[in-house]
């Protein structure tokens, strides 16, 4: 009879095979069928646990990184996934190693971790953890996303820890460098000198705004809301058409020195600005268009300045033209002064001489303008002290007949005891120009005109000085008029107004040291424009 073998009543009838039982292929299924166990707190593969072995066979199965740890001095077994992420630094001395012994480098994190599994069955999950690791002879940065999940025996006891990770360092790397990436275009986008907005869909949503855009439009809630919604004054503007054009064709839009006029916050007036600015469509991976790009730059101050400029250069124009215009009249003036004189000599009436007197006067203040014409900056430096109600009397004269002639009534009220240094020709010419101008607005068909001269104040400085008002019964100046009745060149008379009459009152009384004020009102039965002189008396 053949001898049979010693029986271990201690030993199930199936630990003689156990150790043939650990499954798989690959370098880490050899290693851990080729380990000695016995020398290793788990002891052989023959005394070994069902829990533990069905785990091990798991492991070395699956193509997914898995490490387990068993027992209390947490003994390591691992799959060729795994193994990829440990390199030569850990790699294969790692298995049967105690845990400890294999990671003192990142104990501090994973230790507390791995207690709550053990000791309380606490299982984990982390995205993306950040837990360094010695590679390749250094400790290198590494990111994770793993699980640790306790082990039971049939008897409910914790005997181990299953951990499945993945390394994402790469994909954190490349998500943190697109992610730096998306953030230095958002700044650039933030901090550009033009203004963008990024514009989704055939509705045109608002998807994206930097500092500028914001600025331009008056700083409203606008991501998330259509143009027409959040923008509505530019739909009668035709802006909306231009972006469906756009949207539908996929042809980019060029708009240079366009006008857009802005709703101000607050405010139902709107204010007008000047773009350079372009719609380009933005196309999907699909090549379909998916939205609108708007880029831009407000040139308003930039058009406001040239058109200073050009306005200077006229002026220039101006200057040049009356200065020669000046130095031609001047002489047949200085001969009719001659004549005058002459004429003052002989033997006439005295009514007659009192003519010539009158005239000789005129002529002296036509030649007076003549060689100052435009030339304000240059005037004497002597002015001289003179009462309001002298420069009135003395410029009311000419336009006697043009008074009579409208049938325009006047009605003069002076009441200022105070007198001005002034340069007594440029105030003359100041209130010459405002009577004339409000015989100009009562027309033909009659009306009043009210001077009045009063000791005034400027409370906003505490000058004292003198007002002097000058009033018609007219039509009126509409409130766009207003805010640009004192610009060079501009006029509401067409041929006939050269622009230039307010333009120089207005520069004359700020030389002086005054204000010129106007109200106004266009309304029935009460129309009319009031400007008012103040005049400082030092």
């Amino acid at each position: 009879m053949a001898a049979t073998a010693p029986t271990n009543p201690a030993v199930s009838p199936f630990a003689a095979r156990r150790h043939s039982l650990i499954f798989g292929e690959g370098e880490m299924a050899d290693r851990t069928r080729d380990y000695e166990w016995s020398r290793t707190p788990v002891g052989p593969v023959e005394t070994w646990p069902d829990a533990l072995l069905i785990t091990v066979n798991i492991i070395l199965s699956s193509r997914h990184p898995m490490l387990l740890m068993w027992g209390p001095d947490l003994v390591q077994f691992y799959n060729d996934a795994f193994s990829n992420s440990l390199r030569t630094d850990k790699h294969p001395r790692a298995l049967g190693q105690r845990g400890i012994e294999c990671w003192p480098e990142i104990w501090p994190i994973i230790g507390p971790q791995i207690e709550g599994v053990m000791q309380r069955g606490e299982a984990t999950w982390h995205e993306n953890q950040l837990v360094p690791i010695l590679r390749d002879g250094k400790l290198e940065d590494v990111y994770w996303t793993y699980s640790y999940s306790p082990i039971r025996t049939s008897d409910g006891n914790i005997a181990g820890m299953m951990v499945v990770c993945t390394e994402t360092t790469l994909k954190h790397t490349t998500e943190m460098t697109l992610r730096q990436e998306v953030q230095r275009l958002a700044d650039l986008f933030e901090q550009a000198p033009a203004f963008f907005a990024v514009l989704r869909g055939p509705d045109h949503v608002f998807d994206r705004t930097n500092r500028p855009y914001q600025q331009l439009i008056g700083d409203r809630d606008i991501i998330g809301r259509s143009v027409v919604e959040s923008i509505p004054e530019v739909k009668q503007q035709g802006f909306i058409d231009i972006l469906d054009t756009v949207y539908r064709t996929g042809t980019p839009f060029i708009g240079s020195g366009t006008s857009l006029k802005l709703a101000r916050p607050g405010s139902h007036e709107l204010e007008e600005r000047t773009l350079d600015f372009v719609y380009q469509p933005m196309r999907d991976a699909n090549d379909q268009i998916s939205g609108i790009l708007v880029f831009g730059v407000d040139v308003t101050e930039k058009r406001r300045a040239e058109q200073a400029l050009l306005q200077t250069e006229k002026l220039a124009v101006v200057g040049r033209l009356a200065s020669s215009i000046a130095h031609e009249i001047n002489n047949p003036l200085e001969a009719i002064t001659n004549l005058l004189y002459l004429a003052q000599r002989a033997s006439i009436s005295p009514e007659a001489k009192e003519y010539l007197a009158e005239a000789e006067f005129e002529l002296q203040r036509v030649s007076a303008i003549a060689t100052q014409t435009l030339r304000f900056y240059r005037q004497s430096t002597k002015p001289r002290s003179v009462r309001p109600g002298d420069l009135i009397d003395s410029t009311l004269p000419l336009y006697r007949g043009r008074l009579a002639n409208c049938g325009i009534s006047l009605e003069m009220r002076d009441r200022a005891t105070r007198s001005v240094m002034c340069f007594e020709g440029e105030i003359r010419q100041v209130l010459s120009n405002l009577i004339s101008n409000a015989i100009d607005s009562i027309g033909a068909h009659g009306g009043r005109l009210l001077i009045r001269t009063r000791n005034a104040t400027d409370w906003r400085t505490g000058r004292h000085g003198v007002a002097i008002t000058v009033a018609d019964s007219g039509s009126g100046i509409s409130p766009e008029t207003q805010a640009r009745i004192f610009e060079a060149f501009f006029t509401t008379k067409g041929a006939s107004g050269t622009g230039l009459g307010l333009w120089i009152t207005h520069e004359i009384v700020v030389r002086h040291g005054g204000t010129l004020t106007l109200r106004s009102s266009q309304l029935a039965q009460r129309s009319g424009t009031l400007f008012a002189l103040f005049l400082p008396v030092e």
